[in-house]
């Protein structure tokens, strides 16, 4: 045999042992990885609903999309008090922003807690900082949502100064959540999707 088939049988040799590492790695990690996503999300419920007791996937399914991952009823006594709607964003600045809102069944929002956001240091990561949280106590679901300001009103959400794209991948988001309430609501808002 010459020389350039050995190497290449070494290295396809080499390539298929690193792959089998890989994947091995890669299923022996990958369930540790998603159960801890899942107990961030369940932490993050009991912060975005208080007095939560516990939760079930909603039956209406259809109010599932590429950005509304999942709903589920937040029970309190045996009794549906409201929603927590896992959002993720369309894309921000750099990616889109995982965040979880709860909402009562008449529409209040009960609070916003970001799972996950890659956007701009000193910028758009503030929408992860409590304040931009704090901005959605007044909010309400029950018409289109627009970004001003430090939000607070039923119709206004914070908007984050100099993050331009953070703030209009929350308000599409937000705006998403308001429709998927509507739905669950058995209501209907004007679309502000553009």
């Amino acid at each position: 045999m010459n020389k350039s088939i050995m190497y290449a049988i070494k290295l396809f040799v080499i390539c298929a042992v690193a792959t089998f590492v890989l994947a091995v790695t890669n299923s022996a990690t990958a369930p540790v990885i998603e159960d801890a996503q899942k107990q961030k999300e369940l932490q993050a419920f009991t912060e975005v609903f208080p007095g939560l007791e516990e939760t079930k996937p909603v039956e209406d399914t259809s109010v599932l999309t590429e950005n509304i991952v999942a709903v589920n009823e937040a029970i309190i006594g045996g009794k549906t008090e409201g929603y927590l709607y896992s959002v993720s964003s369309p894309v921000g600045y750099d990616g889109p922003i995982t965040f979880v809102v709860g909402a009562k069944t008449d529409g209040t929002v009960t609070g916003l807690k970001v799972i996950n956001q890659t956007e701009t240091t000193g910028f758009g990561a503030g929408v992860a900082k409590p304040e931009y949280a704090a901005g959605m106590q007044g909010v309400t679901l029950n018409q289109p949502l627009k970004a001003e300001g430090n939000g607070g009103q039923p119709d206004v959400m914070p908007a984050i100064s100099g993050a331009t794209r953070t703030t209009t991948a929350m308000e599409k988001a937000m705006n998403m959540v308001v429709e998927a309430h509507a739905k669950l609501a058995g209501s209907s808002v004007q679309s502000m999707q553009k």
